[in-house]
């Protein structure tokens, strides 16, 4: 759908101002937007998440584990496909705030791809290095976005999803080294050109909600803080936007239509998309290949 045809709809959510933002920006900021109630139960099942993984001793395809976790002092990274292991995730999905949002940013037909729990562990949680979401899971165009929900208060020492605003309008980078060995980060002597210094970051309390472009170039600092920042990761695309790659977290909802219905048509934009690693035999983690790389592996 061209935006034209996207701003002609009645939207749910969004004002006319924060239509703008986005769509000039690349992100928007909701803060406090889920009540306590259902933060409530979202934290009960990731805390169930948390005691499940006491027993594992490497990272599975699920959960991903970070050094030095241990049945007595557990440590996640990522847990994925938890929307096929608990209703409160999936319902968050599929019915909510978050989901007329999407629709308002993308168009009346929507599809979700995916939910992963990032944990951000306290004392040394991993850096997310800078890239763009697209590049993941190129698409025949560029209406997909990322939520993510705070469970927690989100401050500056607890490494921040910070967003570069306006460079979802700028290239596409390749997230290879030199070598073409696949890193999932734009290269470092890319970064200055890429706009990094103008980086804002997102804070707020728990229950505050933002969104990002799958172009906008994002990362994190490593989490500094006593405190762990637990935050679901959310993606949907427009319903007539076609991915082109196989789906890194193929959970058994992957694809699902959660507003208005199947496309008869699929919209084609003009781009050119570095190709991702093919994913069907599996995938771990932005985590994985970003340690991988910097280690010289």
């Amino acid at each position: 759908m061209e935006l034209s045809d996207i701003l002609a709809q009645s939207k749910t959510v969004l004002s006319p101002e924060q239509l703008d933002h986005y769509y000039t920006q690349g992100y928007l900021l909701f803060p406090e937007l889920i009540d306590q109630s259902l933060l409530d139960d979202l934290r009960a099942a990731m805390c169930d998440i948390v005691e499940k993984s006491r027993m594992f001793t490497k990272s599975s395809r699920a959960l991903d584990l970070e050094k030095g976790h241990t049945a007595d002092n557990p440590r996640l990274r990522r847990a994925a496909y938890i929307d096929d292991e608990y209703d409160v995730f999936w319902a968050l999905c599929a019915d909510s705030v978050i989901t007329d949002i999407a629709a308002d940013l993308v168009g009346y037909d929507l599809r979700f791809r995916e939910l992963m729990l990032n944990f951000k562990w306290a004392a040394g949680g991993s850096e997310v290095r800078w890239h763009q979401d697209f590049v993941f899971y190129p698409h025949t165009h560029t209406g997909t976005m990322q939520f993510l929900l705070f469970l927690e208060d989100v401050t500056q020492d607890q490494g921040p999803l910070q967003v570069i605003p306006g460079s979802h309008k700028g290239p596409l980078y390749e997230h290879y080294d030199e070598q073409r060995n696949w890193t999932g980060a734009i290269k470092k002597s890319e970064l200055l050109q890429a706009g990094v210094k103008d980086a804002v970051s997102l804070t707020g309390p728990a229950g505050s909600v933002s969104v990002h472009h799958s172009c906008t170039i994002h990362g994190s600092e490593p989490n500094r803080s006593p405190r762990s920042r637990p935050a679901l990761v959310i993606t949907y695309a427009a319903a007539d936007a076609m991915p082109y790659t196989a789906a890194a977290y193929p959970g058994s909802r992957y694809g699902t239509i959660v507003r208005g219905e199947e496309p008869t048509h699929i919209h084609h934009e003009h781009l050119s998309v570095p190709m991702p690693p093919d994913w069907s035999a599996g995938y771990t983690s932005i985590y994985e290949h970003q340690e991988r790389e910097s280690e010289g592996k």
